[in-house]
């Protein structure tokens, strides 16, 4: 059958449009204030517009790497909707009414009023349309843990090294009173100059008085064995464990300590969010680009070349089913589309403070999570969902054609087996 062709995107209309009045709150650090303010970033509706690619997500919120004036990269983390329940949880945490960004916003600024190592917070704030952000510069240079422990260039003395700065940080964060459960590998940075320490993703932190040894159990349980040595290990406990001790923390000796934390490490490392962590390190940059909302989601090449109105068919408005489409450069690719009427299900997501997800973007985001992770399936290009009524929906999913994967996956299967074959011989 003949392939629909994707029509080329045409030039923008060129006109004056009114800046509406804020009607939301927003916050910039000191230190960003004269720039952003030369650049009319100074209203949430402004900073929540800025453009960027989308490198992580979950359903209800994702991170966004966006360039600041004056050419250096921040990390906006956009919340598209804040619950109910979500503002009774930090409210009851004792954040007030707000949203899980302004608890780590607030929790960012103490931490460096500290000198505590963390993020440095840019701007945070609320729009009139129940949004919320975070943004944060980047950590230029620093790599995470589990890529840095990857590197065998480090030796066994820098090793050792790295594992005692990094349990002399830990260690002063809850000497100070800062507690988080998101204590895990994949928010642990590292200054490969300087072993030089900062923790991310702050959003469910807390200040407090009572014992916060317990956590680092979760940093120990999603460090892969294959990562850190036992004796690694034990060199971060001892160098937590005096640090605390001279800041006048009450723990237990320190073979109490190291039997605790084994069994508190055997307990948690069966949690899936634990697991993964464990057991895979994404190998495969990648980024998406929000082009119109939640309603197209494409990978930065496929955005370039997406037609405007971005809205628009054959990806909405028309008839549901799966054809096969050609993209402007040529490629051939497949495109699901459908429409959705879940009432109920939206009635679910209403009562848990989740928001609902059609087919479509389900679909995209498991194409997204496997290639992050080198998994076979076919490349996602864009997904998106737009309301068409209370409970109904339109949706789509475009992705690598089948036969253009199963062309790549016979050909990697190919050189996978001629590999084996040499080696076979050698031995």
């Amino acid at each position: 059958m003949p392939l629909d062709v994707l029509p080329k995107p045409s030039a923008a209309p060129i006109g004056a449009r009114l800046i509406p009045a804020s009607r939301g709150w927003a916050e910039v650090h000191p230190k960003f204030r004269e720039s952003f303010a030369a650049a009319r970033l100074m209203t949430a509706e402004a900073l929540l517009a800025l453009p960027g690619e989308i490198v992580s997500g979950h359903p209800d919120r994702h991170v966004v790497r966006v360039e600041l004036p004056g050419g250096s990269i921040g990390y906006m983390k956009r919340q598209h909707r804040v619950t109910w329940r979500e503002r009774l949880k930090q409210k009851i945490a004792g954040f007030g009414w707000s949203s899980r960004c302004i608890r780590e916003a607030r929790v960012l600024k103490s931490l460096e009023r500290e000198g505590l190592p963390g993020p440095q917070w840019i701007a945070f704030g609320e729009d009139g349309d129940g949004r919320a952000f975070l943004l944060v510069e980047e950590l230029t240079g620093s790599r995470e843990l589990r890529h840095l422990l990857g590197d065998t260039a480090l030796s066994l003395d820098e090793r050792t090294r790295l594992a005692e700065r990094i349990g002399q940080s830990v260690a002063e964060l809850h000497a100070a009173g800062f507690s988080t459960p998101d204590l895990c590998a994949k928010h642990v940075f590292i200054d490969p100059a300087t072993f030089a320490v900062t923790l991310i993703d702050w959003q469910n932190a807390r200040r407090t008085n009572s014992a916060s040894w317990p956590s680092i159990a979760a940093l120990d349980a999603s460090l892969a064995e294959s990562l850190a040595s036992p004796r690694e290990r034990l060199r971060f406990l001892w160098a937590y464990s005096r640090v605390c001790r001279c800041s006048g923390a009450v723990l237990p000796r320190f073979s109490q300590l190291v039997r605790t934390i084994r069994k508190e490490s055997d307990r948690v490392r069966n949690r899936r969010s634990i697991r993964d962590q464990r057991e895979s390190v994404p190998n495969i940059e990648q980024r998406l680009v929000w082009l119109a909302g939640e309603a197209v989601c494409a990978i930065p090449e496929i955005a370039a070349m997406w037609p405007k109105p971005a809205v628009a068919p054959p990806f909405y408005s028309c008839d549901p089913g799966t054809i096969r489409i050609q993209l402007p450069d040529g490629r051939p690719a497949t495109l699901m589309r459908g429409r959705s009427f879940a009432p109920l299900a939206r009635f679910r997501a209403f009562l848990r403070g989740k928001p609902w997800r059609s087919p479509g973007v389900k679909l995209g985001r498991d194409l997204f999570q496997k290639q992050r992770y080198g998994l076979p399936a076919p490349r996602l290009y864009a997904f998106g969902q737009r309301r068409t009524g209370r409970c109904s929906a339109e949706w789509f999913a475009l992705y690598e054609s089948d036969a253009e994967f199963t062309t790549k996956a016979q050909s990697s299967h190919k050189v996978h087996r001629e590999d084996q074959d040499r080696e076979d011989q050698v031995q």
